[in-house]
């Protein structure tokens, strides 16, 4: 399998068809305002550009085509379930400091959690994980991270498991072990956690940190999809979709590119609808196509704004629509895609219909003049 049929949304992929601290108040005090409430549970993964660790998206770009983790906690454990705790009430326990979390009171989770991880309670010392990971309540410390998260891994907490996997597959907080993480990956994914079972799988295709076993890996994506991952979910229709593959299977392709694009996979519903528009394992519907590309197109794929174009142009799947065609075109030619078919297309408007084009796609991306797009040169703009 090539490398990019595991690869999260790309534009390649896709066209190619594809710890002591000082005494806090135990209360939520009243001097301590509540911060912000951070987007949880969505983790963050510290890269190492420069030498400083520095947070990134909830996905993130690594050497390999390995996805972070949707959750920054136990594995089944949903965080937003949790009560932050109330003044006279017991106020130790692991789900109280989440709810702390929750609530935007850092230094109360904070404290809550240290006293808990000093009990050698896993949760908490995972929660710990995460903040000084963060720099939430306390200055950013990858290895401090690191060590909590070792510490709660050896207790069995998956999450734990997990991220301390990726800390070693990156070198961040830990030295580098490839072999390190893939055994922790195993961990966390024995114990249920989907991310780790496909980047797992991800190893395994590679022979990164394992050997190198590309039937274990399908395996693996099948496990992990079966279980709700969406990035396991495209893996796996990119497999079933591999030309010359004994494992070819363009029905069960589908079902699974289906099934990604569904759940909101962007990549797939660019693929799905490539495949609903040429009846790939489905039955062909190019107004379905059209609506799969509208998705990903308004989700900021420039592919799927390059096919949605052609779409409108030609009045396939939509109705004829020349302004609603060269908006996408435009659009998806200041990120780079080039289409001399839809170049020659826009020239042939009338200058009424390219201005407004311009002017919508310059609303879209904020750097397109309509003195420059709305002539549509040859080459993609800058």
């Amino acid at each position: 399998m090539r490398r990019s049929a595991v690869r999260s949304a790309t534009v390649s992929s896709v066209m190619a068809l594809p710890l002591i601290l000082g005494a806090y108040a135990i209360s939520f005090a009243a001097t301590e305002q509540p911060a912000a409430p951070l987007a949880v549970p969505s983790a963050v993964l510290p890269t190492t550009a420069g030498g400083v660790p520095k947070t990134v998206g909830t996905k993130a770009t690594l050497p390999m085509p390995i996805r972070v983790p949707p959750q920054a906690f136990r594995s089944g454990e949903d965080a937003t379930r949790s009560a932050a705790p109330e003044p006279g009430e017991k106020q130790d326990r692991p789900d109280r400091a989440y709810g702390a979390f929750q609530r935007g009171y850092y230094l109360t989770a904070l404290a809550l959690a240290t006293r808990r991880a000093q009990q050698n309670d896993p949760a908490a010392q995972t929660l710990l994980g995460v903040l000084y990971e963060r720099g939430i309540g306390v200055d950013q410390d990858v290895a401090k991270s690191a060590s909590w998260y070792a510490l709660a891994a050896a207790r069995g907490d998956a999450q734990a498991a997990y991220r301390l996997g990726l800390y070693h597959l990156l070198g961040s907080g830990v030295p580098r072990d490839e072999a390190k993480a893939a055994e922790l990956f195993e961990q966390a994914s024995k114990s249920g956690l989907a991310g780790a079972t496909y980047n797992l799988g991800v190893l395994h295709m590679e022979g990164t940190g394992i050997e190198r076993d590309p039937a274990k890996a399908l395996a693996l994506f099948k496990q992990a999809a079966t279980d709700g991952d969406q990035d396991a979910q495209y893996a796996l229709a990119q497999a079933y979709l591999e030309e010359d593959s004994v494992q070819r299977d363009e029905r069960l392709g589908a079902f699974w590119m289906g099934r990604a694009a569904r759940g909101g996979h962007v990549a797939a519903q660019v693929y799905y609808g490539i495949m609903r528009y040429n009846g790939t394992g489905v039955e062909p519907d190019k107004k379905d196509a059209a609506q799969w590309f509208q998705r990903a197109a308004t989700s900021g794929n420039p592919v799927a704004m390059n096919r949605l174009a052609r779409l409108y142009a030609y009045g396939e799947g939509v109705g004829h629509d020349a302004l609603e065609a060269a908006t996408w075109h435009l659009i998806a030619r200041a990120t780079g895609i080039s289409d001399l078919r839809l170049d020659g297309y826009v020239e042939s408007l009338d200058a009424e219909t390219r201005t407004k084009a311009a002017e919508r796609a310059a609303q879209w991306t904020g750097s397109i003049g309509p003195g420059t797009q709305a002539q549509a040169p040859a080459t993609p703009a800058q």
